[in-house]
């Protein structure tokens, strides 16, 4: 085992233990609401939209709250997506992973040390087919399905040996999340503030 996969098994761990205690993750679309999301008690980020300048400053202060942060490739001005740019990501600005639609991202970001989660949008069942057919090549360290209310309607179509599920978006109410939570998911992103203090009934 190489000392990146060592790391990336490190990481995996942390996540995982992340989720398991807050399965809320906060998505952010600026800097302004990282701090409160540590209030919150949020263990994990997804950095949404914006630019490399912000998503450097961000990875500072999400290090120094003890928050992992994820950065989505797809979305963000100033990074490369191939595999110079994923490694600008992991020696550079020391974030933790990426979220991304595309599978050869995921490939360049798993080489270069970070976490790969792939997002895919189940907009039908043929969608979701051809999504569960990406992540067989692809192999990310998590898979994240949306719209999140989705998912008590197709969990039973889901195969059992899946990467950990985070589901995302259009959830607005702690309600929805519960639902959303008895399904075998890990964790649920948003970017509603409102939910970041949600707690799971016990």
């Amino acid at each position: 085992m190489t000392k990146t996969d060592r790391l990336r098994d490190e990481k995996l761990l942390r996540f995982r233990a992340a989720l398991a205690k807050k399965p809320v993750i906060a998505g952010l679309k600026g800097i302004e609401h990282v701090q409160a999301a540590a209030d919150h008690g949020i263990l994990a980020c997804f950095y949404l939209t914006g630019n490399i300048f912000e998503l450097r400053e961000l990875a500072k202060v999400c290090r120094a709250n003890g928050q992992m942060i994820f950065a989505h490739v797809d979305l963000i001005n100033g990074i490369a997506k191939d595999s110079h740019g994923m490694m600008m990501l992991a020696d550079e600005l020391q974030v933790d992973g990426v979220l991304t639609t595309r599978s050869h991202l995921i490939t360049a970001a798993q080489k270069a040390g970070l976490l790969g989660i792939q997002r895919l949008f189940m907009l039908d069942s043929e969608a979701l087919q051809t999504g569960l057919k990406m992540i067989q090549v692809s192999h990310p360290d998590a898979v994240e399905l949306l719209p999140a209310p989705i998912l008590p309607y197709i969990a039973s179509r889901l195969p059992q040996k899946l990467p950990p599920i985070i589901a995302g978006g259009l959830v607005e109410t702690p309600e929805e999340l519960d639902m959303v939570l008895k399904t075998p998911v890990v964790a649920v992103s948003t970017s509603q503030m409102r939910l970041w203090s949600y707690r799971k009934e016990s």
